[in-house]
């Protein structure tokens, strides 16, 4: 699944209205260089979500939640692979009920209004 969130947990995480994210199946994600870091906090679903960022320039790689177990949710902005990335066009929005207005939605993706 790719998706772009608009909950206002990413947000902060992002300093952007959205993030962009890829869910792969936990050990998914290989972490090449250093030791991620974390973060936990209680999330708008009510859930735990565990940030993992990187502990020299904080940006977030990927991250876990407590509601969606077996699963690493990776934020495709910290793929090096510039290509790569026309791979990974949401085909699923969350939280909608926190987009701007004036950002339309992706179109042909499923729209939801909170988590999937």
């Amino acid at each position: 699944m790719k998706f772009r969130c608009h909950c206002l947990d990413d947000r902060k995480i992002t300093g952007s209205l959205h993030s962009t994210n890829l869910v792969l199946p936990e050990g998914g994600v290989k972490v090449i260089q250093g030791t991620p870091k974390t973060y936990a906090l209680k999330a708008e679903s009510g859930g735990t979500m565990t940030s993992y960022f990187c502990g020299d320039c904080g940006s977030t790689l990927y991250r876990k939640s407590s509601g969606i177990p077996g699963v690493t949710i990776m934020k495709v902005g910290c793929i090096d692979d510039l290509n790569a990335l026309e791979k990974f066009k949401p085909d699923t929005e969350l939280y909608v009920k926190h987009r701007v207005a004036w950002l339309p939605e992706i179109a042909g993706a499923a729209q939801l209004q909170g988590m999937m």
